[in-house]
């Protein structure tokens, strides 16, 4: 049971249902919860943003959309892939007294349905939160902290229950709950290998915290999959539900969702996601391996809360029901008819779908099980159209899933849940972790989510310049990595990725994932890549931006403990010396390095490549403050819709060039009425607050500009845009108060 109003706010749900016309016409409310409950967390390593929380559900029903992701890839293209999921359990209640009215019951607690109205059956304890841990030792989200025990780039975790029939924080009634009296680990996983980049694992682990038995337990993931570019059809409006396709693949355990048309606005997502069913611990009664887990895999997919009509589509209402598809018991327990399955891929409809798995047999008190699903994403294979769904259209969907199980089953290789000889070779359990000292050896237990690791990626410095820029990055980060599966240092090379000139006007996914490579350097003592060498690139001497410092500190005992923080040695550099990339001013690129390894052909594993450490940077003039240097504008005179522009209002710019490193600029009309007023810094000018460089870049990327250029969006002070006309500036010199003065023509 979803965001369901409680029973104090009865009048406040009444007021939302009705002013929410578009929502209830075409999909669930957001309800939003409170106190311990945590919905502001979303992946933020890899492509994926999707959203976890510590009540036992996935994205956020885009109530902050768009500053915050629900289940969005590529990660800042604002393609929408979840609108709300969550975790189901169901089970037969056995109590310790059977004289207890509750024996015999058949129970579903639920984290979201689209039916709504009811309360929350999942609640975090009242003091919880979400743990975030990474193997990362650098370059790791700044809500991260490093641990050697981590599982992934960034690791999610937390717990919550179905015990409560009321809520914790506010004591309001749960209506229509009757627990199960579990408690639920979450954990999710993702990295930013770019052979991993597209699914996040959620790993629920279910107890049962109650003296009552638990008895054919089943465990689903409910999800209400919307595929949509958001960026021409906003979420909640007239239609945004009603055109993604659905379908279902039973022996990849998988069921899947697509853009169908991209009605009723631009052009459709084309991209995949799927919930794929990755394995549980102990496996479902009848199962002895994955190799047969999707004969105890089940899909079903109803209409959003339809009551009427054909009842294979219709919308559960309870918990048990003798009409199976009414009841969400027995929806878990078995798939809809496969004839019924079939039309939801070529005709879209409103639909949530439930991927569930069991029995297991009984959950006896203090004991319990493991069910492990991957959220997958993958952009469409081919030139098909979008309304089709083919095996050719699903084959990266395919791929992705199978990188997914592949970390998944980790030493497990034969996947039937037991450690078999030979399989416990993992060198070490995290990434990071042999460069602390904690090395991991054979221990007889099955290490899970293991990957093959690239090199790490490099640390890079930009040096943006008048129509120019230049790359420097460091030896230690990539060529001291070592395999966490070989145990070797496997460093092979670098790639230096380049956007074309105006790019920008691609979707965000094209030029951020289609660059192009501008220079590969790799070793010249192998037979792997062209054997460049790095005597191009390589500097004579390290260069240093920053000194080293000291950070002193006390420890428990009051002894003070000083560091030496060094500073980065950067040992190469791009573009070689002699040699010239051209550049624009005023244009973004986006730049990216990237390390890779030798690959390791005795496990049929390719050379990987480490996440990209991605720049955008704009050229332009460097700051000055010497009075002979006239400031100017371009492009002057501006005409409306230059090439650079967006196609709104507020993506418009024009750039001041030639400014001091810290300034003023005040632009007057012609009658001397102040327009607007820009600080300029150089220190710290990355565009923000203009549309431009949030629509055609990822958020988490700051723009870099040449110190001595300042955008600015043609946008008042009075939040107007300027009309056609002849306008004055001054820039004020913060260093020696110099005034300088110009003048630019606007045409609309």
């Amino acid at each position: 049971m979803s965001r369901r109003c409680v029973v104090p706010l009865y009048l406040l749900c009444l007021v939302l249902l009705y002013t929410s016309w578009s929502i209830a016409a075409s999909g669930p409310e957001n309800f939003r919860k409170v106190a311990a409950d945590i919905e502001r967390k979303y992946t933020s390593v890899g492509n994926i943003g999707l959203t976890v929380t510590n009540f036992g559900t996935i994205g956020t029903g885009n109530a902050y959309w768009p500053r915050q992701p629900s289940c969005e890839y590529p990660r800042g293209s604002r393609i929408e892939h979840v609108y709300r999921g969550s975790l189901w359990v169901g089970a037969v209640l056995k109590t310790q007294d059977t004289t207890d009215q509750r024996d015999g019951l058949i129970l579903v607690s639920t984290g979201a349905t689209d039916r709504g109205g009811e309360g929350y059956e999942f609640n975090a304890e009242n003091a919880d939160s979400i743990t975030e841990l990474s193997t990362l030792a650098d370059d790791r989200p700044s809500t991260s902290q490093f641990s050697a025990l981590a599982v992934s780039h960034q690791d999610f975790s937390c717990d919550y229950t179905d015990r409560f029939t009321h809520v914790p924080a506010t004591g309001d009634s749960i209506l229509n709950h009757s627990p199960l009296g579990i408690r639920v680990h979450q954990e999710s996983y993702a990295w930013n290998f770019p052979f991993a980049d597209f699914f996040v694992i959620l790993r629920y682990v279910i107890y049962n915290a109650s003296v009552d038995t638990l008895d054919s337990v089943y465990v689903g993931l409910w999800d209400n999959a919307v595929v949509r570019n958001t960026n021409y059809v906003q979420p909640r409006t007239i239609g945004y539900f009603d055109y993604t396709g659905q379908g279902f693949d039973k022996q990849q355990r998988m069921a899947y969702s697509f853009d169908f048309s991209g009605a009723p606005g631009g052009p459709p997502a084309d991209s995949y996601v799927g919930v794929k069913l990755l394995g549980t611990t102990p496996f479902p009664s009848g199962v002895d391996s994955i190799g047969n887990l999707s004969d105890y895999t089940f899909y079903n997919a109803w209409q959003f809360r339809l009551s009427s009509g054909d009842e294979a589509y219709l919308s559960p209402t309870n918990d048990y029901n003798t009409n199976r598809y009414l009841s969400r018991y027995s929806r878990m327990t078995q798939s809809m008819p496969q004839d019924k399955i079939d039309p939801l891929r070529v005709t879209p409809r409103n639909v949530t779908y439930l991927l569930s798995t069991g029995p297991f047999h009984r959950l006896n008190p203090g004991d319990s099980l493991e069910v492990v699903f991957a959220v997958v994403c993958a952009k469409k294979n081919g030139t098909d159209p979008p309304s089709l769904d083919t095996k050719l259209q699903r084959q990266k969907l395919y791929a992705n899933a199978a990188w997914a199980q592949q970390a998944y089953q980790g030493e497990d290789a034969n996947g039937n849940n037991q450690l078999d000889p030979g399989e416990d070779i993992a060198r070490r359990d995290s990434v990071s972790a042999i460069e602390f000292g904690l090395r991991y050896e054979p221990d007889g237990k099955i290490t899970r989510y293991l990957l093959p690791a690239p090199p790490h990626r490099p640390k890079v410095r930009t040096e943006v310049e008048d129509r120019s820029v230049v790359l420097y990055w460091d030896k230690e980060s990539a060529e001291e990595s070592v395999d966490p599966i070989l145990g070797t240092k496997d460093f092979e090379g670098y790639r230096v990725y380049r956007s074309n000139t105006g790019s920008d006007f691609l979707s965000h996914e094209d030029f951020i994932l289609n660059l192009s490579v501008v220079g590969e350097f790799d070793r010249a003592d192998d037979n792997i890549g062209y054997n460049t060498g790095f005597g191009q690139i390589l500097l004579d001497a390290p260069k240093v931006f920053d000194r080293d410092s000291v950070v002193c500190h006390a420890d428990s005992n009051h002894y003070v403990r000083c560091d030496t923080i060094y500073a980065t040695r950067y040992w190469y550099r791009f573009p070689p010396k002699g040699v010239t990339v051209p550049s624009l001013n005023g244009w973004q690129y986006i730049y990216a390095i990237s390390a890779f390894d030798k690959g390791d052909s005795a496990n049929n594993v390719p050379s990987l490549e480490s996440a990209k450490a991605f720049h955008r940077v704009i050229p332009g003039t460097p700051p000055t403050s010497n009075p002979s240097v006239e400031i100017g504008v371009y492009p002057n005179p501006y005409y409306v819709n230059a090439l650079w522009d967006g196609g709104r209002e507020r993506q418009r710019k024009i750039y001041f060039y030639n400014l001091p490193a810290r300034c003023d600029i005040t632009v007057y009309t012609l009658a001397g009425d102040v327009v607007t007023v820009l600080e300029h810094d150089a220190s710290t000018n990355s565009g923000e607050g203009i549309e431009w460089f949030s629509q055609f870049g990822d958020r988490e990327i700051p723009a870099e500009f040449a110190g001595g250029e300042h955008a600015w969006d043609l946008i008042t002070r009075y939040d107007q845009a300027i009309a056609t006309g002849l306008y004055l500036f001054t820039v004020k010199d913060h260093e020696n108060g110099t005034i300088k003065r110009g003048k630019f023509l606007v045409i609309k």
